[in-house]
């Protein structure tokens, strides 16, 4: 691709960063904040369920500036992208931070609090959508390259920080994240605090946060994890971890013989709040099984295809002023 039509490219990407947090500054500042939104009780008023979530709302705008302000200054610093961070690293985030507004900010989430099937599309978008996406975009990149220099030689020379990641380097590797991942799912699927999460705002937004980030810690341990056979082994395994314990509890809630989660309103929709449940675990079972399974055949290939070893590090990370 010629440079000319690399950088409109480019500036296209940042056009769509630009109006996608716009549209999260409107959400922010226009709409009241409900952490559920006004549950809606049919399709004809669906679509006004839009609301905003400060505690959504504030970070994933301040995640998208800095994105913004760090992509700018590396073209501005670097006179072009390197090697490890480009167009396709923009890309993912921006579908990643647009999933997220998605799940977190639009009628879906308010739709959550009726219907179990909308609430397990919400959880397939917040743990096997958007983190994968988010990972591959590098935003920890864009956001360093956003701070001033001396802000980037003083986090680079943080000698506490590297220690407090020492010590919780452990629970990034694949294995001990997708079983700290798969036990905050069961957890919160349990129908005492499933239910007690949907009738309260704070259970709620802790729910959120807590399979986001467990989520993130997943993905962001099979997708880095590319330094040999060794790791691409060990991501191997956690995604076979995680696919079978998705498939047994998508497996309860179809086969279930009564409604496991109290769903009084359900009816609304046509559906019994058994038929609800099944259809949640319907599609809990396709869509997000097969991201894991196709996860878990990526890393099978890497352990298969011969000279796997890429410890290079990124030119721009290693380009720290």
């Amino acid at each position: 691709m010629r440079l000319g039509s690399r950088k409109a490219f480019s500036n296209r990407f940042l056009k769509t960063e630009l109006g996608l947090t716009a549209g999260l500054a409107t959400i922010l500042f226009d709409v009241p904040a409900l952490a559920h939104g006004s549950a809606p009780h049919d399709g004809s008023d669906l679509w006004h369920a839009w609301h905003a979530d400060p505690l959504v709302s504030v970070p994933l705008l301040a995640s998208c500036l800095l994105f913004i302000r760090g992509v700018q200054r590396l073209r501005h610093d670097l006179g072009r992208f390197r090697l490890g961070f480009g167009l396709r690293q923009i890309a993912c985030f921006a579908l990643g931070a647009a999933l997220l507004v998605i799940a977190l900010l639009s009628p879906l989430e308010a739709l959550s609090s009726t219907l179990l099937s909308a609430h397990m599309v919400q959880h397939i978008l917040l743990i096997a959508v958007a983190p994968p996406l988010l990972v591959l975009g590098k935003p920890e990149v864009a956001w360093l390259w956003a701070l001033p220099a001396h802000w980037r030689r003083d986090v680079a020379r943080y000698s506490s920080l590297r220690s407090l990641l020492g010590i919780l380097s452990p629970c990034a590797k694949p294995i001990p994240a997708a079983l700290i991942h798969m036990a905050t799912l069961w957890v919160w699927h349990s129908p005492m605090l499933f239910d007690a999460a949907v009738a309260s705002d704070t259970l709620h937004w802790l729910e959120h946060v807590l399979f986001f980030g467990t989520a993130l810690l997943f993905w962001r341990a099979v997708i880095k994890a590319h330094s040999g056979r060794e790791a691409a082994a060990a991501s191997l395994i956690a995604c076979f971890i995680t696919l079978l314990q998705s498939g047994l509890l998508s497996a309860l809630l179809s086969f279930a013989r009564e409604a496991l989660y109290h769903a009084p309103d359900t009816m609304d929709w046509g559906l019994t709040a058994l038929e609800d449940q099944q259809l949640a675990g319907a599609i809990m079972s396709l869509p997000m099984c097969a991201l894991y399974l196709a996860a878990g055949l990526i890393m099978a290939l890497r352990l298969l295809t011969p000279g796997t070893e890429r410890t290079r590090r990124s030119p721009v990370a290693s380009t720290v002023p």
